[in-house]
């Protein structure tokens, strides 16, 4: 090991930990209470060096000291090794990874993400894997190697080993600085990337400037959804709506306050002002998908937009000749001719086609041209922060010429009933946004850009950063408890539960049952959920007429998960008495199928009317499915139905299924994947009779090794709750 000195102010120590030497530039001075680390590869370090200097003084100057650590990595392994010594040596909070660091790509968890379900099988390993940095920074999370991609060189496929823990507690938080095809050669983005987040570190910056926009088709577009976001806000960030002198300073857009909201978006992020943006859209790597087509009125303009629709379906069929055969036939048949989508390959009308698409989406060239000045946004959608991709939504704001320096999304797809509002007064009151990411993200978010960047806390006093780098303490937490600022007593949850404190579940309940507040009971709803006790089960029929309509929604989803015939009712009225809460009212006839003919015979009794018959049909539903899965009839969809029970368990079937698993005549292909659609039967009441099954296939001398196997994962996922 060398020693030497840099500008009399950094060591520069070379470590040589496995097939790569890496050099650690070490902070001055001693840490006492925290630590962070810059983590880049050494072209990169070799190029911006002068900049990341800056960027690690200027935390320096903040309390923060900073590690900076290079080397030509060869693996995540390498990465997480580095991590985990400085985590235990030097009290590290957070890591930005810069550059060309590796991605570890996952494989057997898709329970961590909010709903992804790509084939593992069916498709390439490079598609249906979850680009993650939980590797990283969830240091109890275990993996099993599989191997480097063969395309990718950048990237490594890990599966989840089945005794891994089945839940992410993350120890420290983690952000990506990696740059993007956006003609601007890459060492340049980070150095203008650094330039602009030392500026922002330097500004003194409250957050009291807010703008919320939801695209089309985000909550089924249900204005019941979409109203309380301005009630949560204003107990999360009251001083984004109580102003003296700047009053409204919390904006909210929907896709239809306009025919083509886009510009009235981009306006909004040019705003020099502006702190914090939330997305709620839908997304892909290079889209922002803001509006769908507008509203029509008249027949003529009907007819355009059915026509505008035709064309854009005739060129995705014209490559395929059988396809564009079946398309002409399927609207000949709906007396429709040729005439309503003849120009669909004329040059200028597919020009004006793709002008009026483009008018509908934030595309990458947008955001280039835009320039956001939002200091951070978060995307809740999916894909726009994929940095699989050479380019990506949330890479094009950081990259951006604007004031941009944190963005906040996801690499795959994600669930639209989930909450991405969560803690967000921790920022209000001078979090970093790291520290709100490491409480708040599943396997598929991450933080692009800054993860240090902080606003000024809107309470004198009152310093979020620090309460959430202090060492855990029972006492403190407790006492959080009773902060008069809601987001501090929740984060004193969350911090109680990553630690596993004993008492929580009743503080939990209490707070659900006594909190007049929407986010404090959420927060405390959410975490039973996580502890997965008797408790939550408890609670879920008095959270199916919650105020908030976001716990009213997840509340009839968990019914169907837990399966309690008691809840059958409950849903019942939920259906009837919430019918303008889409959400709730399709969760509702999803989850029916979960619960016993009986009871939901009896619960139906005497109802009447279309509704009534609706939700009659949707668990009627069901007798196909389980004649299907049983065997009963010969069927293509018998795979597709078992896969099917991931998303949608029905519990009640449970015995007749797990009669599956000991049947001499099932194929090991059946059981395998029965046995994982099972493994998310891990709400259920009666999830012990899964892990007792897997115990006798796992001990059985005539099973073999592939499906005891999955006996195995199935059994630590159910039992992990």
């Amino acid at each position: 090991m060398k020693l030497r000195f840099i500008a009399a102010s950094v060591a520069v120590v070379s470590l040589s930990w496995g097939a790569a030497a890496q050099t650690v530039i070490k902070p001055q001075g001693k840490i006492a209470k925290t630590s962070f680390a810059v983590i880049t590869d050494t072209p990169t370090w070799e190029a911006c060096a002068d900049e990341i200097t800056r960027y690690s003084n200027q935390l320096a100057s903040e309390g923060l000291p900073t590690f900076i650590v290079h080397s030509r990595w060869q693996s995540p392994e390498e990465v997480k090794s580095i991590i985990n010594t400085l985590y235990k040596k030097n009290h590290l909070e957070g890591v930005v990874l810069v550059g060309d660091v590796p991605v570890a790509m996952i494989q057997k968890a898709q329970h961590l993400t909010s709903a992804f379900k790509m084939d593992e099988k069916k498709y390439p390993r490079f598609d249906s894997s979850v680009p993650s940095d939980r590797f990283y920074d969830d240091l109890d999370l275990r993996f099993d190697y599989v191997g480097r991609d063969s395309v990718h060189p950048g990237f490594f496929h890990y599966d989840i080993a089945a005794t891994s823990p089945q839940q992410i507690r993350c120890d420290i938080y983690s952000a990506r600085v990696k740059p993007i095809d956006n003609g601007v050669a890459p060492h340049e983005q980070i150095k203008r990337f650094f330039n602009k987040a030392v500026a922002e570190h330097q500004a003194v910056n409250p957050l009291d400037r807010f703008f919320s926009y939801t695209g089309e088709g985000s909550y089924s577009n249900s204005l019941t959804a979409w109203a309380p976001e301005a009630v949560t806000i204003r107990e999360q960030m009251p001083g984004t709506f109580d102003s003296p002198t700047a009053p409204g300073r919390a904006r909210f857009m929907r896709y239809n306050f306009s025919d083509y909201p886009k510009n009235d978006v981009a306006n909004m992020l040019r705003r020099t002002d502006l702190d914090l943006t939330i997305f709620h859209e839908h997304g892909m790597p290079e889209r922002q998908y803001i509006s769908a087509i507008p509203f029509t009125e008249y027949a003529d303009q009907h007819v355009d937009q059915i026509k505008e629709g035709l064309r854009s379906l005739a060129r995705r069929k014209a490559s395929d000749p059988k396809a564009m055969e079946q398309f002409v036939k399927t609207y000949t048949e709906m007396g429709l001719d040729s005439t309503w989508w003849a120009d669909y390959n004329d040059p200028a009308m597919i020009e004006a086609d793709s002008i009026a698409d483009a008018r509908r989406g934030i595309l990458l060239q947008d955001v280039t041209d835009i320039a956001p000045n939002s200091r951070m946004v978060i995307f809740d959608a999916c894909y726009n922060g994929d940095f699989r991709e050479r380019d990506n939504i949330a890479s094009r704001y950081i990259f951006s010429d604007g004031r941009c320096v944190a963005t906040f999304a996801n690499s795959v797809n994600v669930l639209q009933d989930k909450m991405a509002n969560e803690l967000l007064g921790l920022l209000w009151l001078g979090a970093r946004v790291g520290q709100w990411a490491q409480e708040t993200n599943i396997l598929e978010s991450h933080v692009i850009g800054d993860p240090t960047m902080r606003f000024a806390s809107a309470v004198n006093g009152v310093d979020a950063a620090e309460l959430c780098r202090r060492p855990y303490k029972v006492k403190e937490e407790l006492k959080n408890l009773k902060s008069p600022h809601m987001d501090l007593r929740n984060l004193a949850m969350h911090r109680l539960w990553r630690n596993g404190y004993k008492g929580l579940a009743p503080i939990l309940v209490e707070r659900f049952n006594n909190s007049p507040l929407a986010m404090e009971r959420f927060t405390a709803f959410a975490l039973l959920e996580k502890l997965g006790g008797v408790e939550f089960g408890d609670i879920l029929v008095k959270a199916s007429t919650d105020p908030y309509e976001f716990i009213r929604r997840k509340a009839v989803t968990y019914m169907g998960r837990v399966g309690r015939d008691e809840y059958v009712a409950a849903l019942v009225d939920a259906y009837n008495n919430d019918p303008t809460a889409a959400r709730v009212v399709f969760n509702v006839e999803t989850a029916i199928r979960s619960f016993s003919d009986s009871a939901v015979t009896k619960s139906l009794e005497g109802m009447t009317g279309a509704r009534a018959e609706a939700l009659r049909r949707q668990y009627s539903s069901r007798a196909e499915v389980d004649s299907t899965i049983m065997g009963l009839t010969e069927s293509k969809w018998r795979k597709l139905y078992i896969s099917g029970l991931r998303n949608n368990p029905i519990v009640s079937a449970l015995p007749a299924y797990l009669t599956l698993l000991d049947s001499a005549s099932e194929s090991d292909d059946v059981k395998i994947a029965l046995l994982d659609a099972l493994a998310w039967y891990d709400k259920a009441y009666n999830r012990e009779e899964i892990a007792q099954a897997c115990l006798r296939l796992m001990k059985s001398p005539d099973a073999s090794a592939a499906l005891k196997e999955q006996a195995r994962r199935t059994y630590y996922r159910v039992i992990a709750c």
